[in-house]
């Protein structure tokens, strides 16, 4: 007979495995722009928003969740330049100079 400190133990083991094996959609999501035409740099920049959105805990109304990968592609494809900056506000909402000089690197000013 388990004692409750080892099945608690397993328990926790296997929700962090499932966690883990359920953590890395934003590399196939990646990998699914890429094969769809987005740019490396965009689809590198739309995973480390999936990640960041799934490692803060952002809001399900923030854009990055898992279902949003379709709706992420279609951006990227539509208006790369809007996309990009659209990311770069979202992931360093902080850093005013990022975002100005992003802003004019697409002249998007």
């Amino acid at each position: 007979m388990k004692s409750k400190v080892g099945l608690l133990h397993l328990s926790w083991k296997s929700m962090m495995n499932d966690k883990a094996a359920k953590s890395d959609y934003w590399d196939d999501w990646q990998q699914e722009a890429l094969a769809a035409g987005v740019s490396a740099p965009l689809a590198a920049l739309g995973m480390e928003m999936m990640r960041t959105h799934r490692k803060n805990r952002w809001p399900k109304d923030f854009l990055g969740r898992e279902s949003d990968g379709p709706v992420m592609i279609e951006m990227c494809l539509e208006d790369e330049a809007e996309t990009e900056l659209f990311f770069i506000e979202n992931l360093y909402p902080y850093d005013a100079a990022l975002i100005e000089k992003t802003r004019r690197r697409l002249c998007l000013h």
